[in-house]
């Protein structure tokens, strides 16, 4: 039986070619759409999911309540994670965690060896033996215990391959970080998923840092510090209150905080679930996505598959009066209601599978250009256990959704009125709910239109926004720092003004936009209280101002120094010192412990960050060991000439380091990569929604058409001309689409309000870009129901009125 089900499945889906083709084909695209969607979305959701503590991991988090709000940071205090060792509280486990970005190792692969081969490591943590017990790690050789030894490193398999030939090779070597210490390799580890927050090369032990806290600059013994790279994680136990350890953590925080400062710290627990997805508290290491973005995904998935069914729902049962013969002589024949829904049922579930088989195929083709919209790895498989039960539950709902209605239409005709094909709209599903399924269609396609546009349009705003300073053609490289008696970055800087192209030259901690926010506590006016918030950092020499071309609205810069003699702050520290930049000018500050100077200027405000974050007070001084950058302006002339001597002279200066640099303007573009391939998703989707609702308004026009055949023809004869009949034919369709832009307009609306929040400066979303959308959907609708409406109403009125 069913075989013969599946035969007269076929036999109508090839009956009705055109039909099938646009069937499958708008299924498939929006099966297509989903399933990339869902590999994304899952590929997200999984981060850390393998983590046998999932659930019991937290990671303390520092507050700090100021004047104007409450600033978090991922990081504690220094000695933070030792106290709470010796006290415990609630908690299992507690295990500090330090990371070391773009860290350079040198492989001495003799004793006797004056060059060592220089590696680059994306990452190198510092922690303690029972960093084992609360996250995954595969030992292939040694064992955890070597991290509670000062001066030992473990290595990834990875790590271990690049550095000596094979990991096996590795244990018992040494390798050498920049700043002199060696560390003995005593384990090496499977490389870590790449779905995880906990993403290192390295990891070396806690005690190193403690053994070399100069070389690290890491004072384990400072209340004052709070560095969002040193953070702490806990490990509960299913019988933990969490309510009763937050109340411990409070009194810990006021025990050892409480009179430090001007502000109030606090602190807080943020479950291992919710790092990867939390944009106030960045993760360790690897990225972050917003909870926002993942939404947005599944929303994109949820509308085309909508926007595919509702298309399959209507051509199907456009197409129920030229099966009425049929149905009409199966019912005579004594085939039940159920047994008709159930072939009809069978037709959606093969048009389903095979649209299923060519997405899955053309899914395939499409994952190496997965990366433009997401950060999945390349080598993802769809052939995994999650993917494919998400291809048999789509395959099922969609049958159910594409198949359900057209089902119960066909199931209902009665027998005589099938075999004479005379049907009054209602038998055939109505009209009403064919035209209500379009409003949806079109409601959907507008809404990611607006998404689109006002992506685009925030996109073009973040490239155009005036940043404070002129970021064009800088080129800027990593440098060793200078110790307090070494000056050789000078002598590289000025070795760099030699070369043709280049103009100019500065050293610093880091370029103007950055994701930098170090900080601290300072006094002003000579007062004896520090101010209840923080000063944001930035050091520079004497060029850093002229390089990047700020403007000064009051005062100027400060002469060349190697320490802090003067200072420059911005006008939004101004404005919170309650004073002008004119007034500002020769005010004495002082930071934390160190002596009083005075500002020399106040600068016009920069952008600090990125353009998704409030302007910051930001103070600007000298302090040479702190300068890790020299950035170059170039001039017209400069070409890769230029590149390749600035390259020679860093390799001349600076023969033990890796040479890295990097154009100003591409670090700025990489703040918002995750917005652009958002807004890319917008573009894709809302390109297919429109294609789809195109095909759905054709099916609906033709199942319209062929339901007032007689009534053309009849107009006709009375002298209706083709204009009028077009327009008859094409008016309700106009409204149905100006109904979706109603309904449109506050979802499209409140979605990307939010979606705008996470930037401090937004595009405006203006009558004019509604006005937009609604002109090109009225556009749409014309071209795609009038080309059919023409050739109804040209259609020759004696074969319409014939009767059969």
């Amino acid at each position: 039986m069913l075989k013969n089900y599946f035969k007269i499945a076929w036999r109508g889906l090839t009956r009705s070619k055109w039909v099938g083709v646009i069937n499958i084909v708008g299924l498939t695209i929006g099966i297509t759409a989903a399933l990339l969607l869902f590999v994304v979305v899952a590929y997200e959701l999984s981060y850390d999911s393998f983590q046998p503590n999932y659930d019991s991991v937290y990671r303390i988090y520092t507050q700090d309540k100021i004047e104007d709000g409450l600033e978090t940071n991922p990081g504690v205090a220094n000695p933070f994670p030792d106290a709470l060792m010796a006290e415990k509280l609630s908690f299992d486990k507690v295990v500090p965690v330090m990371v070391m970005g773009e860290v350079q190792v040198n492989i001495r692969k003799a004793e006797d060896s004056q060059t060592p081969e220089k590696y680059k490591a994306e990452s190198l943590f510092f922690s303690t033996s029972e960093y084992g017990d609360l996250f995954e790690v595969d030992f292939l050789a040694g064992d955890a215990n070597v991290l509670d030894q000062p001066d030992q490193v473990v290595l990834t398999r990875t790590e271990g391959d690049k550095y000596f030939g094979s990991w096996e090779n590795s244990v018992g070597k040494t390798i050498e970080l920049t700043n002199g210490v060696s560390l003995l390799v005593g384990a090496v580890v499977e490389d870590i998923p790449g779905n995880s927050n906990f993403d290192f090369d390295l990891m070396a032990s806690y005690e190193s840092i403690r053994s070399h806290p100069d070389e690290f600059d890491f004072d384990l013994k400072e209340w004052g510090s709070t560095g969002s790279n040193f953070q702490v994680y806990v490990l509960t136990n299913p019988d933990t209150d969490m309510a009763s350890a937050q109340s411990q953590l409070d009194g810990f925080s006021k025990k050892h905080f409480e009179g430090r400062g001007n502000t109030v710290k606090s602190h807080g627990m943020q479950p291992l679930a919710d790092i990867h997805f939390s944009s106030d508290l960045e993760p360790l290491s690897g990225r972050l996505v917003r909870k926002s973005t993942i939404q947005t995904l599944i929303l994109v998935g949820i509308f085309i598959l909508i926007m595919a069914s509702i298309n399959f729902v209507n051509l199907t049962t456009s197409l129920a009066v030229g099966k009425s013969k049929e149905i009409g002589v199966r019912k005579v024949m004594g085939s039940s209601r159920s047994q008709i829904a159930f072939q009809s049922l069978g037709e959606t579930f093969l048009s389903v599978m095979i649209s299923a088989g060519m997405a899955l195929v053309l899914a395939n083709l499409l994952l190496p250009s997965l990366d433009k919209i997401a950060d999945v790895p390349a080598d993802i498989s769809f052939f995994q256990p999650v993917i494919m039960g998400f291809m048999v539950a789509l395959i099922l709902v969609l049958t159910l959704l594409s198949g359900f209605y057209p089902a119960m239409v066909i199931s209902r005709f009665r027998p005589i009125q099938a075999l004479k094909n005379k049907f009054q709209g209602a038998e055939i599903g109505g009209v009403p709910i064919r035209r209500g399924l379009v409003v949806l269609q079109f409601a959907i396609a507008q809404i990611l239109m607006i998404g689109t546009l006002i992506a685009v349009r925030q996109m073009n705003l973040v490239q155009e926004t005036d940043l404070g300073f002129n970021k064009e053609a800088i080129y800027y490289m990593e440098v060793p720092a200078d110790s307090r008696e070494t000056n050789h970055m000078e002598t590289f800087k000025q070795e760099l003004l030699r070369i043709p192209g280049v103009m100019a030259a500065s050293k610093a901690s880091d370029v103007p936009s950055s994701d930098n926010n170090s900080a601290s506590n300072f006094y002003f006016d000579q007062k004896s209280e520090d101010l209840p918030f923080p000063a944001f950092l930035k050091l520079a020499d004497e060029d850093y101002f002229a390089l990047y071309e700020m403007e000064f609205v009051a005062g100027r810069g400060y002469p060349a120094s190697d320490t802090i003699r003067n200072v420059v702050i911005n006008e939004t520290m101004a404005k919170k010192l309650l004073t002008t930049p004119e007034e500002a000018v020769g005010k004495l500050i002082r930071l934390g412990g160190r002596s009083w100077v005075p500002i020399s200027g106040v600068v016009k405000d920069f952008t600090v960050n990125s353009l998704r974050e409030e302007m910051k007070q930001l103070l600007i001084t000298t302090i040479k060991p702190y300068y890790g950058q020299v950035a170059v302006r170039l001039d017209k002339t400069a070409d890769k000439a230029t590149l390749t001597a600035i390259q020679g002279k860093f390799e001349q200066h600076y023969p033990e380091q890796i040479f890295t640099a990097q154009f100003l303007d591409e670090s700025i573009a990489e703040f918002y990569e995750s917005e652009q391939k958002l807004a890319l998703v917008y573009k894709i989707f809302a390109g297919l929604a429109i294609l789809i609702s195109c095909i759905g308004l054709y099916g609906l026009v033709s199942f319209m058409i062929g339901q007032k055949v007689k009534e053309i023809g009849i107009r006709k004869v009375l002298g209706a001309s083709v204009s009028q009949i077009t327009f008859m034919l094409s008016r309700e369709f106009l409204i149905m689409v100006l109904l979706a832009f109603g309904i449109a307009i506050p979802l499209a609306y409140f979605m990307m309000k939010e979606w705008l929040e996470t930037f401090a400066y937004q595009t405006q979303i203006s009558v004019g870009l509604f006005a937009m959308v609604m002109l090109a959907s009225l556009l749409l609708t014309i071209l795609t129901v009038g080309s059919k409406a023409v050739r109804a109403a040209i259609a020759n009125p004696v074969d319409s009125l014939k009767d059969e």
